[in-house]
């Protein structure tokens, strides 16, 4: 018994000498994605271009729980159309017209698995359009409201790149339509603390 408290007391004695090495637990990542975006419209016309290309970045901090915050924002393709006899009330006209959108969301995500993560967020999407009707370029821009939800399934290749894929869909109140995109990511842990 006297041996077993002697046992005890000198582990707690080093416990309280010696310093515990810390893991740093605590990282801000850089996510770049990359793919294609597909746009889902109530819009009938047989020559609308709904395929295009997506571009995020995404800033998130990374605490040792599963919750992440951050910021995203990039570019997304929404649609094109080029109709060469396009009649209206005031006659037969060429007729194009394409739109973009950046959106600057606030994002959290949830660690599923040490592989998977689940993201969400609500913000603003900034819409482009350009057209060209009777000869004359029409340009408007807006401001829209909506959400976004994804999964990623990523794979470290070292210390601070991992390397993975994301699907992820969009809503955009203005339009009333959504976005459906698949994406390469490639992430850098920024730094760690």
């Amino acid at each position: 018994m006297q041996l077993n408290k002697i046992i005890i007391s000198v582990i707690l004695f080093t416990c309280t000498i010696f310093s515990q090495v810390t893991d740093k637990t605590y990282s801000i990542t850089t996510e770049l994605g990359l793919g294609y975006s597909r746009f889902i419209t109530t819009m009938d016309y047989n020559d609308l271009n709904k395929n295009g290309f997506e571009g995020t970045v995404r800033v998130m901090w990374n605490p040792e729980h599963l919750l992440s915050i951050g910021l995203e924002t990039g570019y997304q393709y929404l649609y094109s159309i080029d109709i060469s006899n396009y009649s209206t009330e005031f006659g037969t006209t060429g007729f194009s017209a394409s739109m973009y959108t950046v959106p600057i969301l606030p994002v959290f995500a949830m660690k599923i698995t040490p592989n998977i993560k689940l993201s969400a967020g609500s913000g603003m999407y900034l819409l482009y359009n350009a057209g060209n009707i009777f000869g004359d370029d029409i340009v408007s821009n807006q401001i829209s409201i909506g959400y976004m939800a994804g999964a990623s399934y990523t794979y470290p290749i070292n210390n601070s790149i991992s390397i993975g894929g994301e699907i992820q869909y969009a809503y955009i109140s203005k339009l009333q339509d959504q976005t459906i995109s698949i994406k390469f990511l490639f992430i850098y842990d920024l730094f760690r603390y």
